[in-house]
C-alpha cells in the first residue's frame, strides 16, 4: 500500500498548508537582505536547490510595543484569542535583531523570559517552515533519503587509558563509511596517513552527497574527535552542501531523569542523527535495553551482521599495530549496525518531520511539548 496516497496526508493542520514535495533540507541565509531560505530537493537520485524569500518575524501582544521603532516592518493580525495577537515581519534578520533589542528595552524582558509580551523563535529554519507551511520529506519514504553512516577507530598510546584527540601520540586509525544505497568503504590508517584519511572522508561525503549522516555516540565521540584532529592537521571540514564548515555549539537534552550535555554538531543542508541519543529516547518507555552501547542495542533488535567481528575496546589500539584488517572488519560492522538501528529508531522521527516545522535533526531531539506547540503556532 502506498501510504502517501491516504487521505490522512491531505490534512493541512497536521502536514502544513504547503504541498511542496521531495524537500530533504532547508537552510536560512541570515545575512541576506531580504532574508532567504535555501531549499534542497532530492529528485530521481539527484539533489538540486532553489532560493525563496521570506520575512523573519516575532509575535507580540500589542502593536504599541513597536512605538518608536523606526525601521521598516509589517504586521498581520492573528486568528484566535491568544495573548499574542500580531505577527510582526521584518525584511531581514538585521532589522529583526534591532526589533528584538527595541522590545527588550521597552519591556525590560528578553525574548527568552516567560514575562516577555512577545515571542521569538530563535531557530531560523523553524521560522521559515512555520511561515511557509512547508515541511520536509513530504511525498517521500524513508528509503528515498540517502543516509550515510560513519564510524571511526582511534589509537591511544599505551601509557594512557582513553584516547585524546589533542595528544600528538593519538590518531584516527580507521574511518568506516556506508550508505543506504548499499555502498561501503573502509579508509584504513595503514594505507593513508591521518590527514589523507580525513580528506578521503570529505571527498566521499561531497561526492555521494548524503541527506543524513548517522553515527553512534556521534556528537560526543566521532565528530568531536574528527574535528579536533582536523584542527590539529589544519584541515577544513567543509561538510556543508554550500562548502561551509562543520559547526557545533554546547547543547543539552533531558531524557527522563537524565540530563545529557553534548556538543551538538550541524552541517549546512544535511541532518545529523545520533543513534546513541535515539536509543535513550526509545528506552524512556521501553526500559528494556541492557546498555546504550552499539553492540548491545544491535543484539537487542537482532540486527547484528552475520559473523559480526567483536573486539574488546581495550585491544583496539594494539589491534591497529598487529591486525589492522580485523580492526577494519570490526569498524565496518559498526556502521552496518548503525544503519540497521537507525532504520528502526529514526524512521518514526522521519515521519514526524513530515508533520512538524523543524529540521529532521531537530525533530529527533525536541521535546513532545515543543513539537506539538509548533502545530498550534503554525495554525495562527
Amino acid at each position: 500500500m502506498d501510504f502517501m496516497n491516504l487521505p490522512f496526508y491531505s490534512n493541512k493542520t497536521l502536514f502544513g498548508h504547503d504541498n511542496t514535495t521531495n524537500v530533504v533540507a532547508a537552510e536560512v541565509n541570515e545575512g541576506a537582505s531580504p532574508a532567504e531560505a535555501v531549499i534542497f530537493f532530492r529528485r530521481n537520485g539527484k539533489v538540486d536547490s532553489e532560493k525563496r524569500e521570506f520575512h523573519p518575524f516575532v509575535l507580540v501582544t500589542s502593536l504599541r510595543l513597536l512605538g518608536g521603532f523606526e525601521k521598516e516592518w509589517t504586521h498581520r493580525e492573528l486568528s484566535g484569542g491568544n495573548d499574542y495577537k500580531y505577527c510582526v515581519f521584518c525584511k531581514d534578520f538585521s532589522i529583526l535583531k534591532s526589533l528584538l533589542a527595541h522590545l527588550k528595552k521597552v519591556t525590560g524582558s528578553g525574548y527568552g523570559s516567560p514575562k516577555a509580551p512577545y515571542l521569538y523563535f530563535s531557530d531560523p529554519v523553524n521560522q521559515f517552515l512555520l511561515s511557509s507551511g512547508m515541511t520536509l520529506f513530504k511525498g517521500m519514504k524513508f528509503d528515498d533519503v540517502l543516509r550515510m553512516q560513519i564510524d571511526i577507530e582511534t589509537y591511544c598510546a599505551p601509557e594512557y587509558e582513553f584516547p585524546n584527540p589533542d595528544r600528538d601520540s593519538d590518531r584516527i586509525t580507521v574511518i568506516s563509511m556506508s550508505d543506504s544505497s548499499g555502498w561501503e568503504r573502509v579508509i584504513l590508517g595503514t594505507d593513508y596517513d591521518e590527514a589523507q584519511m580525513i580528506r578521503e572522508m570529505l571527498r566521499e561525503i561531497k561526492e555521494r552527497d548524503p541527506d543524513v549522516i548517522e553515527g553512534h555516540n556521534f556528537h560526543k565521540f566521532d565528530l568531536y574527535y574528527i574535528e579536533r584532529r582536523a584542527k590539529k592537521l589544519k584541515i577544513k571540514l567543509s561538510l556543508g552542501r554550500d562548502g561551509s564548515l562543520l559547526k557545533s555549539h554546547n547543547s543539552r537534552m533531558n531524557i527522563a531523569e537524565r540530563t545529557i550535555v553534548y556538543p551538538k554538531y550541524e552541517i549546512y543542508g544535511r541532518h545529523i542523527i545520533d543513534t546513541w541519543l535515539l536509543a535513550q529516547l526509545y528506552d524512556v518507555s521501553a526500559r528494556e535495553l541492557e546498555s546504550y552501547s552499539l553492540k548491545d542495542i544491535a543484539r537487542h533488535f537482532r540486527v547484528s551482521p552475520p559473523g559480526r567481528t567483536y573486539v574488546d575496546h581495550i585491544d583496539i589500539p594494539k589491534l591497529f599495530l598487529t591486525d589492522p584488517e580485523k580492526l577494519a572488519k570490526y569498524s565496518l560492522d559498526d556502521v552496518r549496525e548503525t544503519a540497521a538501528i537507525s532504520k528502526i529508531l529514526a524512521a518514526p522521527y522521519f515521519m514526524q518531520t513530515q508533520i512538524f516545522p523543524f529540521s529532521y535533526q531537530n525533530v529527533s531531539v525536541r521535546g513532545n511539548a515543543t513539537r506539538i506547540d509548533s502545530l498550534f503556532i503554525r495554525e495562527t
